[in-house]
């Protein structure tokens, strides 16, 4: 579904139109779609979940394919559309950011892939990296402002929880850009497209999910200021020089790696 005058019969035929609210811009570009589809088959997945399948440019040939699909769809038209597309399609009529991901029945290896609706792509995320992934892949199109704070170096401006967060938990690879002109509405900004496999991690994801907004509650104060609001003082600056960390460091100058190590020795210590 790559041509403007199939959209708007299957907008027409959906009995919608596209809400900004819910951050609906169809993907249109046949080559953004084929790249995305080929990095969810380079997975060699047995089941892919879409997020967002709006009105079929990527979910007309996920179902072609032979693994189990999985659609996640808010709007209401949406899901009757595909309904009446794919009766014996699984469809769970929600928000994504409610979805509560280590309880669908995923046969292994699964990708997740969407388009993602604008206002939801940082905290999905955030969500993704509270808990251990039941996902080998992840195939995701974000605003490129969003892609960038997620991929930033330490001591960027663009580099902040976000980019801690997602670097901690996942490899993250670029794919490709799209612009503007390749989506309906033509959003304002351009977007990009993220290949993310999660990093094997031993320690709690969402303790250090808490413990890394803790470090942020104020990015202009020194992060040792920031973590002695709820740990000793004392114990912190002694893990700071265990470390070889500055007292006067930020949050944005540490790497996501010094991160891990500073919140794991925080663990063991009980401070």
């Amino acid at each position: 579904m790559h041509d403007k005058r199939e959209l708007d019969r299957r907008l027409e035929l959906a009995g919608i139109r596209p809400l900004k609210k819910l951050g609906q811009n169809f993907l249109l570009n046949p080559r953004i779609c084929e790249t995305l589809i080929k990095a969810v088959s380079n997975f060699n997945p047995n089941t892919v979940v879409e997020i967002g399948p709006g009105l079929g440019a990527l979910t007309d040939t996920l179902l072609e394919a032979n693994w189990k699909n999985i659609l996640v769809e808010m709007d209401s038209g949406l899901v009757e559309f595909w309904k009446k597309q794919n009766p014996a399609l699984e469809i769970l009529h929600k928000d994504a950011l409610h979805v509560e991901w280590n309880k669908l029945v995923l046969k292994k290896p699964s990708v997740l892939v969407s388009n993602l609706p604008y206002s939801i792509a940082a905290s999905l995320i955030v969500e993704l990296s509270k808990h251990p992934s039941p996902f080998e892949g992840l195939v995701l199109m974000f605003q490129k402002e969003v892609a960038e704070r997620i991929m930033a170096a330490p001591s960027s401006s663009d580099y902040g929880m976000l980019s801690v967060v997602a670097q901690a938990n996942w490899k993250i690879m670029k794919l490709i850009d799209a612009g503007p002109q390749d989506f309906f509405p033509v959003p304002h900004i351009g977007s990009r497209v993220l290949i993310f496999e999660p990093l094997g991690t031993d320690f709690s994801k969402e303790k250090f999910l808490k413990f890394i907004k803790l470090a942020y509650t104020q990015r202009r104060k020194k992060l040792l200021s920031n973590l002695s609001a709820k740990y000793n003082r004392q114990n912190i600056e002694r893990r700071f020089s265990n470390l070889k960390l500055s007292p006067d460091v930020r949050a944005q100058e540490l790497t996501p790696e010094q991160f891990i190590d500073l919140f794991k020795a925080s663990e063991k210590d009980g401070i």
